[in-house]
């Protein structure tokens, strides 16, 4: 990003502060749909064409031609503004001046998402509007009819299904808020309290410097809502920690980025995907927050047995740090809470909007600053322009790639690509329910290699849930299931920005980084199929749930979960020899489609788990009864 200073950092600032400022508009006042849509789009061109060079350390000729394309895109936004009700009768049959603007809108997307976001998702977007061009081309499965240049720019630009679609009004309503909610808590020195309160609930034993890594990654994440933020806010100051305790660069690396990674599943600040949730279903905010509850609560719970066994088998010391107790930080600090208390209480008890309920925790916040010791952490105006400033910064990128994103979600509404890529789901997995699970995931994984969370689930979404809802899976389902999928396509390898991230602070080796990643978060592989295979998974979500049928659920994944860690691990009071640590896992797995239940199907998993711990517990005892007695000899 370019550094600006005096005047033109205070133009570029009150930028930031207007862009932050008609989301604050929209959510008091209700704007007209594609005029709030549009501004917030032009917001985006204005600031992405300035803040991001042509390219990195451009010269200062960069500048003018980057305002030029800035007023560029801003002309084409404001095009629409001169007559809106004839500019939306003409998406059928764009006119001239729709078509220049309309491309000129769709070329400068494009550049300004290949400047913020990356290439590779340029060039996927790139991609998808060749297709819609040239369809006809393309094998009979996924063939269309191809449409035409002016059909695209009209559907793209000028309707509420491309640039201006879904994507980009979660951007500007919801997004934007609670982004700027987390940075004010950051400003105002939850960062801190957060680590605390972490510090004070992991103990001093082996396992604690891991299990301090997890819960601070959990605590912080929540607010953040961003696997790379979080996971670049806790590797400063846990690798210090964590490699005194005996781990290694990229152990540590791994362990800090999948904890980081559960701040997109957490609540209540989760990633922009979990908006998109909320409008493809049409439900309210607290009913995905109520969804993800137990899943993330299973991510962590698996993430936390890995730490603990490892622990055992390496035989980590104990964190040498102040002690500080749970009460103390609650008092000193606990009034970071409130904000937190205030947006559940208007989300729930009042059931306003998520838009309502973000202002509300963004005014706790300013209030409780106040009750800080330290007047630097005081959201004073000047600071609140400040948080502003920098909370939009941090929402820019996002923005970019949802309204990219809308661009992908038009190709599908206008080809029907969805529903071919669906066809073929539900033809390769025999309609079977487990086979289109794995289907799923391949697709999430192979997609998320080269595409950020939020895209990954864009694209899936539309692919995968159709198949999933045809073959009995319940709609909420689906979604969680490409959701939580997206989230673990993050930190798995070949790529993974989070490990990546990490491993620059840590020192460690990026893709040995990536695969210790991927290893602590193995068991949460499960948890999306522990969901969405079986109707006694489906408790998980709660929705619709019955409280035994919850419990069994429950059981069922925790033991799961548990059998899984000790055969990765493959360490409890001994080493288990390879057959045992595969058996464990092959229990794990059964366990997904046999739920633990009154049948031999249903306790068989669960008791053959439990013998072989039995077993192995039994023979470590006579193994050391045994070692004493020889070294008494």
């Amino acid at each position: 990003m370019r550094e600006f200073q005096g005047k033109a950092a205070l133009a570029v600032g009150a930028l930031y502060v207007g862009f932050v400022g008609w989301s604050v508009y929209g959510a008091i006042w209700p704007v007209e749909t594609y005029a709030f849509r549009m501004v917030h789009m032009a917001f985006i061109y204005a600031l992405a064409l300035i803040v991001y060079p042509i390219r990195p350390k451009a010269g200062r000729w960069a500048l003018g031609v980057d305002l030029l394309l800035a007023i560029l895109g801003v002309a084409a936004i404001a095009y629409g503004f001169i007559d809106m009700d004839q500019f939306i009768r003409r998406s059928t049959l764009p006119e001239r001046y729709d078509m220049v603007f309309g491309i000129m809108a769709m070329l400068l997307l494009l550049e300004i998402s290949r400047r913020t976001v990356d290439n590779t998702f340029t060039l996927v977007v790139i991609g998808f509007l060749i297709y819609t061009l040239y369809g006809n081309y393309c094998p009979d499965i996924i063939s269309h009819k191809g449409y035409d240049l002016d059909r695209i720019v009209g559907h793209m630009y000028m309707t509420l299904e491309g640039i201006f679609g879904v994507p980009l009004s979660v951007s500007a309503s919801f997004v934007m808020l609670f982004v700027v909610y987390g940075t004010f808590m950051d400003v105002a020195g939850a960062g801190g309290f957060w680590l605390d309160l972490s510090m004070a609930t992991m103990g001093r034993q082996s396992a604690s410097a891991g299990r301090g890594a997890v819960i601070t990654s959990a605590l912080l994440g929540g607010p953040q809502g961003s696997g790379v933020a979080t996971t670049m806010s806790v590797t400063p100051i846990m690798w210090p920690i964590l490699k005194k305790a005996g781990y290694t660069p990229n152990m540590a690396a791994g362990l800090i980025a999948t904890g980081g990674i559960g701040a997109v599943l957490s609540p209540p600040l989760m990633g922009a995907a979990a908006f998109l949730i909320m409008q493809f279903l049409g439900v309210s905010f607290w009913d995905v927050v109520v969804m993800v509850t137990i899943p993330t609560v299973l991510y962590y719970v698996g993430t936390l047995f890995m730490v603990e066994l490892e622990a055992r088998r390496h035989s980590f010391a104990p964190p040498d740090t102040e002690h500080k107790t749970v009460r103390k930080v609650m008092a000193t600090k606990g009034y970071h809470l409130i904000s937190i208390v205030v947006l559940v209480a208007i989300l729930v008890i009042w059931n306003k909007s998520p838009e309502y309920a973000a202002l509300g925790a963004i005014g706790a916040t300013i209030l409780t600053s106040f009750l800080s010791r330290d007047r630097n952490e005081w959201l004073t105006p000047k600071r609140i322009v400040v948080a502003m400033v920098e909370g939009a910064k941090n929402m820019l990128p996002v923005a970019v790639l949802l309204a990219a994103a809308g661009l992908i979600v038009g190709t599908f509404t206008l080809t029907g690509l969805g529903l071919k890529i669906s066809s073929i789901i539900m033809a390769v997995s025999g309609g079977s329910v487990l086979a289109a699970l794995v289907l799923s995931l391949l697709a999430s994984m192979l997609i998320g290699l080269s595409l950020p969370i939020t895209a990954t689930y864009i694209m899936t979404v539309v692919m995968v849930a159709p198949a999933l809802v045809k073959i009995g899976v319940p709609m909420h389902v689906a979604h969680l299931l490409v959701f939580y999928f997206a989230v673990l396509s993050e930190v798995s390898p070949p790529v993974g920005l989070s490990p990546c991230a990490a491993a620059a602070v840590t020192g460690g080796n990026p893709f040995g980084s990536m695969m210790q990643a991927w290893k602590y978060s193995l068991p949460a592989f499960l948890v999306p199929f522990f969901f969405s295979a079986t109707p006694v998974g489906y408790n998980l979500l709660i929705v619709g749930s019955n409280w035994i049928g919850l419990i069994q659920a429950l059981v069922t994944s925790l033991c799961a979960l548990f059998f899984l860690s000790l055969g990765i691990i493959g360490y409890l009071r001994k080493k288990f020899p390879m057959i045992e640590r595969i058996l464990l896992m092959v229990v794990a797995l059964a366990m997904v489609i046999a739920p633990i239940g009154p049948s031999i199907e249903g306790l068989a998993p669960l008791l053959a788990g439990i013998v072989m711990i039995v077993y192995h517990w039994h023979t470590s005892r006579v193994s050391a009864q045994n070692g004493c007695t020889a070294a008494r000899t």
